[in-house]
């Protein structure tokens, strides 16, 4: 009967290393894919990027000769709403910061509305802020100059981060065990793709300041600009504490630069 047993425990632990061994060498392999995978992310998510500013160059060259009101001038917004059709909403506005005409019909009730004229003469890429349609977004802009080179206003493209970043993330996260995380410089989490973080700021929300390394890698993160890092959180998923392994690099526009963190639990 002994040997029996002892046999019987032989042939279960044989039977059982190749399962282990193949978890361990899965794990493996999905960190080694941790940076290729998020550069890839954060290539097609530059690539979106300039992509955008240089269509919203366009509309500015073109609403230089239309004017900034008209039927020629809401011609040009609509066309860049159908190149463009998750964006929520795109304008004119003057010299005074008030829009005079918009893409979308459902927001031409804010035509004549204050959008601020702060930093309206360069182009940019905004921080997050709450737009005068109600919502939170970023907004892409460009100033629009006269034939003469006066300048007459700005054209404003407002979208969400967290739908530019979920068309493409979840496309690259698929079949994987990786989760994304885009952070302003500020600590501002743009976009988590767990649904669970986004617009939590790292730095200063108070759940978060439980995790001091956490909180360390976040001033990492804003001091480098692509590196490798780990921290350890309480699993949304299981209530333990778990190990996080990351990946982060960046994407850049005009002044602004967005850290594009890829993270996988390994411990």
């Amino acid at each position: 009967m002994l040997t029996k047993r002892l046999a019987l425990a032989i042939i279960l632990t044989l039977s059982l290393m190749p399962v282990m061994t193949f978890g361990c060498t899965a794990r493996t392999d999905m960190k080694n894919q941790l940076g290729p995978n998020n550069e890839l992310i954060r290539h097609e998510v530059q690539t979106e990027l300039i992509t955008m500013g240089v269509s919203i160059w366009n509309a500015a060259d073109e609403l230089s000769q239309t004017g900034l009101g008209g039927d020629e001038a809401r011609n040009v917004l609509k066309g860049m709403v159908t190149q463009y059709p998750l964006i929520i909403n795109i304008c004119t506005a003057d010299t005074d910061g008030k829009i005079v005409t918009v893409g979308r019909d459902a927001y031409s009730s804010y035509e004549g509305a204050y959008i601020g004229t702060e930093n309206a003469t360069s182009p940019a890429l905004t921080s997050m802020f709450r737009a005068v349609e109600g919502m939170d977004c970023v907004s892409l802009r460009r100033p629009i100059m006269s034939q003469k080179g006066e300048f007459m206003g700005v054209v404003s493209m407002i979208s969400s981060p967290e739908t530019l970043f979920s068309e493409i993330a979840e496309r690259w996260l698929k079949d994987t065990n990786f989760s994304i995380d885009v952070m302003q410089l500020d600590g501002l989490n743009l976009y988590d793709s767990r649904g669970i973080d986004t617009g939590l700021n790292m730095f200063t929300d108070p759940e978060l300041q439980q995790y001091p390394d956490l909180i360390a890698l976040g001033h990492r993160m804003v001091a480098e600009e692509h590196g490798t890092g780990s921290y350890h959180i309480i699993s949304h998923d299981t209530g333990q504490m778990v190990k996080k392994q990351v990946y982060w690099s960046t994407v850049k526009l005009h002044d602004t630069a967005w850290r594009v963190m890829s993270s996988l639990v390994v411990e």
